[in-house]
């Protein structure tokens, strides 16, 4: 079937300056732009609107996403009595599990004043702290005074949590896509495969979540669970047009909210964070994945961390032909980039956090820290930048996204920090449009508007390629996958 999009601007991406008045699709493919003289079987108003290549979230958690969107969240309350006050109304005399929690005060003692006979978890909003109670702390034969767990202690207490079903998992991989659907993200790289129901029952649940719901899926694969993606045969990379399997997904370090990210100068505690794999581990790890011939994606904040990674990726490249991903790098010296931009590595950036964490992280972090959130440096470097929001912690919005690494202006001071770092508007959009297409490996069909590329659109109300100043009120009205309209605005 051949359908005609129309009365849009539909800009290509290959420059800022090319656009289309319409195109042309035929089943799920772009077959011509500005062509008007071709039979059709149906057209599609694009509202006046604009027209991008679909936008794809390079970093996000989909199935904790739908978790987070039917749990508690906390997220909203910065008051500790209200938030023991909601976590009180809701407790069952069973296990009860929290996320969002922003960290003002709640200790063990104050959860033990609600249960000590059933556990309570309640999960910092930075997704690598928890903080219980006495019960979840005997059930781990854990000892702490106040109750507040960091990474892999953290991990092991979210991991009490009962696994869900194959139709609840699937549930909340539907709502969470249908979530991103008013945000315009037509895809997205998610790491959830060793956090909920293990490598083939979340596997299984996005297969089965994928039927009725159309989302361009990239799944990174836990290295916990990589032994069961070896056992399964499974092929690496595409399963169908809309699942593929990536990179292996490692922790190399922790978070600066933590004070865990790995720095090369402390923190105003005197600590330089953790590395969470000794030296013979790591390099374990890495040498079996690498005989595999698995490429990795390594969460790395510290710029300690991202040098120490650095070397590890020289010393270890990936087959000829694909690439490693580092998530986050949000810190580096300048030494660093030297040393990235000779390896085959995408980096995986999260432009809302210079919105929402920069001033708070100055708090901590060493004032003579080189960079910070260093994208147009990383660029000029010729660096491949993807952007991504590391949904739930970030709203999973690519125009938030877009708006930060342009403005770099926080939403909690209204200050613009390192204005020398900002991208352009063309540069900040091709990171959740072109770029964010590079890791699939289809860059030659997605990530452009043009023929021979697929039918994923995101159609957002103003121009703002042509009056920047429009980008803070735009709002998506519609969302397209491979020809399916799956979200439209003017119908809600």
């Amino acid at each position: 079937m051949k359908t005609l999009y129309y009365n849009g601007t539909f800009y290509s991406m290959e420059n800022e300056h090319e656009s289309f008045s319409s195109l042309v699709t035929e089943n799920g493919m772009i077959i011509a732009t500005n062509d008007t003289s071709i039979k059709v079987d149906r057209k599609i108003d694009c509202l006046g609107g604009t027209v991008f290549p679909g936008f794809v979230d390079a970093h996000l958690h989909i199935a904790g996403l739908g978790q987070t969107l039917t749990l508690l969240n906390l997220n909203k309350i910065e008051d500790k009595s209200k938030s023991l006050s909601t976590i009180a109304s809701r407790f069952n005399h069973q296990l009860l599990y929290v996320q969002g929690y922003l960290e003002h005060g709640i200790i063990k003692d104050d959860l033990d004043l609600i249960s000590t006979e059933f556990p309570i978890i309640i999960r910092h909003a930075d997704y690598h702290s928890a903080t219980v109670n006495s019960k979840v702390l005997e059930m781990l034969s854990l000892d702490s005074q106040d109750g507040i767990l960091k990474e892999i202690d953290a991990q092991k207490a979210v991991q009490l949590v009962p696994p869900y079903t194959l139709e609840q998992l699937t549930s909340n991989i539907t709502t969470a896509i249908q979530h991103l659907y008013q945000y315009g993200v037509t895809g997205g790289h998610s790491d959830d495969m060793y956090y909920f129901n293990g490598y083939k029952g979340t596997l299984d649940a996005f297969k089965s979540a994928l039927k009725k719901t159309p989302f361009r899926t990239h799944l990174l694969m836990h290295h916990e669970v990589i032994q069961s993606y070896l056992d399964s045969n499974d092929p690496w990379l595409d399963q169908n047009n809309f699942l593929q399997l990536g990179a292996v997904k490692i922790f190399y370090d922790g978070t600066i909210s933590s004070q865990t990210a790995l720095m090369s100068l402390s923190y105003s505690n005197q600590q330089q964070g953790q590395r969470l794999f000794s030296t013979d581990d790591f390099k374990t790890l890495i040498t079996f994945l690498r005989k595999h011939r698995l490429p990795i994606a390594v969460h790395t904040i510290g710029d300690l961390a991202l040098d120490e990674l650095t070397d590890w990726l020289m010393q270890f490249p990936p087959v000829e032909g694909l690439h490693d991903r580092i998530i986050h790098a949000s810190f580096a010296k300048k030494s660093t980039l030297e040393k990235l931009k000779k390896l085959p590595v995408i980096l995986d950036i999260q432009p809302q956090f210079v919105s929402s964490d920069l001033p708070t992280a100055y708090q901590w972090i060493h004032p003579e820290t080189e960079l910070i959130y260093p994208w147009k440096s990383y660029a000029d470097q010729g660096i491949i930048l993807c952007g991504g929001s590391d949904a739930p912690v970030e709203i999973p919005s690519p125009l938030l996204g877009i708006q930060a690494a342009f403005f770099r202006r926080s939403s909690l001071d209204g200050k613009t920090y390192q204005p020398e770092e900002k991208l352009s508007l063309f540069e900040a959009i091709k990171l959740y449009t072109t770029y964010s297409q590079i890791p699939t490996y289809h860059i030659s069909t997605r990530g452009y508007i043009k023929k021979g590329y697929i039918a994923d659109f995101t159609v957002v109300s103003d121009d703002m390629m042509k009056n920047q100043t429009l980008l803070e009120k735009t709002k998506v009205i519609m969302t397209i996958i491979d020809d399916q309209i799956v979200y439209n605005s003017k119908n809600i």
